[in-house]
């Protein structure tokens, strides 16, 4: 048996009246567990809730430098194995300068994947459980989801002090 959980949901139209709604109230013990939707990212959210930098950027990075030395060994491997004697040069005399390309372009598509795979990885995506509880946060508005909470509480009060043109009382799936 399933419980679901009530609450309610302050709709906002405005960034700047809903960033200060998350920074008045992101700390408070009585607004734990909420949630806020969007219909886009934005940076001023982030800043709101001062959200630490994106682990993203090490996927990015330990991408790149498994790209570059797989470039390098690559194109090394290869000249051992298959060596092009030109001039009368003898096997084996690397050319290290004309390997920096494969390396680079090597680095580019490790570390474009690996971003990838760590922007899936981090962002739990895709999300079979992800629930839209007002449609017009996919449109144009935002909102706060305020987990136990009813619109006749201090937190519906406190909300409407913030900015929400609208607070409703609803039961999450």
């Amino acid at each position: 048996m399933s419980t679901k959980s009530t609450g309610i949901m302050a709709i906002f139209s405005y960034l700047d009246k809903f960033c200060g709604a998350i920074e008045a109230v992101r700390d408070r013990a009585e607004f734990h567990g909420h949630e806020a939707f969007s219909p886009t990212s934005y940076h001023e959210i982030e800043h709101a809730y001062q959200f630490d930098p994106s682990p993203v950027r090490k996927f990015t990075l330990i991408g790149g430098l498994i790209g570059v030395t797989t470039g390098f060994g690559l194109a090394l491997g290869l000249d051992y194995d298959w060596p092009i004697v030109v001039g009368g040069k003898p096997a084996g005399v690397f050319s290290i300068p004309a390997y920096v390309v494969i390396g680079f372009e090597m680095t580019i598509l490790f570390g474009a994947l690996a971003t990838i795979a760590g922007i899936l990885i981090m962002g739990r995506l895709p999300n079979p459980k992800l629930r839209v509880l007002d449609p017009r946060t996919t449109n144009d508005k935002f909102g706060i989801y305020v987990p136990g909470a009813t619109v006749e509480g201090p937190q519906a009060a406190l909300l409407r002090e913030l900015g929400a043109e609208e607070i409703n009382g609803m039961q999450a799936p």
